[in-house]
């Protein structure tokens, strides 16, 4: 007896599962490299009705509630943030000075940031939010 063997088309793929998948992957990545702030440091920024850009070389300097100093997101002592800041400025000569202070902090913190800024004579920007 003899068999007859059937013919194949060729092999298949189904890839339209493999298309939902990549699909929604992209999506979550998407959403959550959005949900990263460059600034990690949580301060609550007072509101103001004017806003500018922020110039491309910054220097970060933040004040949170516990009175703790931040050098772009690096936590400093303050007898050494003016040291910081000369170092900074060697590194980029047109830097300006971004300050981000909780708005809880007292103001004559802040005053001594502007003080030292004044001091190496650094273009100053203050951190605010938006108001409504």
């Amino acid at each position: 007896m003899k068999f007859k063997r059937r013919k194949r088309d060729g092999g298949g793929i189904e890839a339209s599962a493999l298309s939902d998948i990549l699909f929604f992957l992209m999506l979550f990545f998407l959403m959550v490299s959005t949900l990263a702030s460059p600034e990690a440091i949580k301060v609550l920024l007072p509101k103001a009705s004017t806003a500018k850009e922020i110039p491309k070389h910054t220097i970060y300097v933040s004040i949170d509630t516990e009175l703790h100093y931040y050098v772009n997101k690096q936590q400093v002592v303050v007898a050494s943030l003016k040291n910081l800041l000369e170092q900074e400025i060697k590194k980029h000569q047109n830097a300006t000075l971004v300050i981000r202070v909780d708005k809880s902090v007292p103001v004559q913190e802040f005053i001594f940031v502007v003080d030292i800024a004044n001091k190496l004579k650094l273009p100053v920007v203050v951190a605010t939010d938006k108001k409504n």
